[in-house]
């Protein structure tokens, strides 16, 4: 039987399935998950940072699509990677920035 180590309240409603686990620093883990308020906003909890513990991106369209993994050849930190109804975008958590961004279209 599992038994939980710790419990977490984000005080946000998370949409399910877009939740991911990245290493943007390159050696700790940070929940990502997309939430339903207002604009579809990014939650990013990094409990190794206990100043702010949580932070925001912010996307304008509605959000379809969420994974971390590593996309850059010898490097060990993760990208961050959202797919959204009219875009998408490849992001540096760490050093908060755009790496990639294209729109495209359903037809």
């Amino acid at each position: 039987m599992a038994i939980p180590l710790f419990s977490l309240q984000l005080r946000h409603s998370i949409i399910p399935h877009l939740v991911t686990i990245g290493k943007y620093d390159g050696s700790h883990h940070c929940l990502t998950a997309a939430t339903s308020e207002n604009k579809a906003r990014i939650l990013i909890h990094s409990p190794h940072r206990p100043e702010k513990d949580i932070s925001y991106l912010n996307i304008n369209q509605k959000i379809t699509a969420l994974v971390a993994g590593k996309a850059i050849p010898n490097d060990e930190k993760d990208i961050l990677v959202v797919g959204t109804v009219g875009s998408v975008l490849a992001y540096n958590v760490d050093l908060n920035s755009d790496l990639f961004f294209k729109e495209v279209s359903l037809s």
